[in-house]
């Protein structure tokens, strides 16, 4: 993927978690100049792994508690789409669907010892 199509994947996944876990973000703070400036509540990390690596972490974060999503490359395929990629990865099994992201929220002890092994994506 170019740094583009990762931005991306990384907007959707941190989108999703929002979404997941509403106290990932606080109230937006003003600077002195009046511009806006995101309130993230804590650190977001993109981690740099294959789809095979990404899809043995999903499976053992199923039973976890933990907050987490993925992104597939058929989700990338089907932009704006959401009928037909709802339909299609409710009939997949989790290797089939190409898994290109992963985004993970917990206490950070729990997700640094999840993914110490993973690098930081370029």
């Amino acid at each position: 993927m170019n740094a583009g199509q990762k931005a991306n994947v990384a907007a959707i996944l941190a989108g999703q978690l929002v979404k997941d876990l509403p106290g990932l973000y606080e109230a937006s703070v003003k600077d002195k100049s009046g511009v806006t400036h995101s309130g993230v509540a804590c650190n977001i990390v993109v981690l740099e792994a294959g789809s095979g690596q990404l899809a043995s972490l999903a499976e053992s974060l199923k039973d976890s508690g933990m907050v987490y999503a993925v992104f597939s490359s058929l989700g990338q395929s089907l932009s704006n789409s959401y009928p037909e990629y709802a339909e299609r990865i409710s009939q997949m099994d989790t290797s089939s669907t190409g898994i290109i992201g992963l985004g993970l929220a917990d206490e950070d002890s729990k997700v640094k010892l999840l993914t110490k092994k993973f690098s930081l994506m370029k």
